[in-house]
């Protein structure tokens, strides 16, 4: 299964304008991240382990674009939170980056074959889609399985955009699940073939 998170504001930006290593979510859009850092002391409401710990399990390798590497990768520091395999869409080939638990390798050679590398390096797990050019790609090329949006209360207006760029037919989504959480709701989606 290939599959894919991202925290969105309610108008669909993932990132705010100017994004960038200086500012991983650009101008107003630390906010999309906020409810990572919520304190649950009331164990009737989700926090984002609760959330994010499954598919961080599930996952046995991710695609990511190389903007998207650019962006964390000071943020990360020497253990992302990934342990997994992770391959980076480029144009511009460079060396493996090997850090505590994950191995960054650059592919210049398309989606497609980035997405092959990662279901050979993911096994009986699922592939992830990490940032979203990544999940604009997996859609356009009609190969993600599940989408799940943490939606966060906030209008941003701005920024950049998840739903440009994906094609011009209609994608069917299907309800799976929703939940909410501290400062946003997760809906989870099966994309229908």
């Amino acid at each position: 299964m290939i599959a894919a998170n991202l925290s969105v504001s309610v108008d669909g930006y993932f990132a705010g304008p100017g994004a960038g290593p200086q500012q991983t979510l650009g101008q107003g859009g630390e906010v999309l991240h906020g409810w990572f850092a919520h304190d649950v002391a009331d164990r009737d409401q989700l926090s984002a382990e609760d959330v994010l710990r499954p598919e961080l399990e599930r996952a046995g390798a991710l695609v990511m674009g190389r903007d998207s590497y650019e962006t964390a990768e000071a943020a990360w520091g020497p253990h992302p939170p990934f342990e997994n395999p992770i391959f980076v869409l480029t144009h511009r080939p460079r060396e493996d980056d090997v850090r505590e638990g994950s191995t960054f390798t650059f592919v210049t050679d398309g989606f497609d074959a980035a997405i092959e590398r990662a279901r050979a390096a993911a096994g009986e797990k699922d592939v992830m889609l990490h940032g979203g050019t990544s999940i604009q790609q997996g859609l356009r090329a009609g190969i993600l399985d599940e989408l799940q949006l943490h939606v966060v209360p906030v209008l941003l207006t701005q920024g950049r955009w998840l739903w440009e760029d994906i094609g011009d037919l209609p994608i069917e989504l299907e309800p799976v699940r929703t939940l909410e959480g501290v400062g946003v709701t997760h809906l989870k989606y099966r994309v229908r073939r």
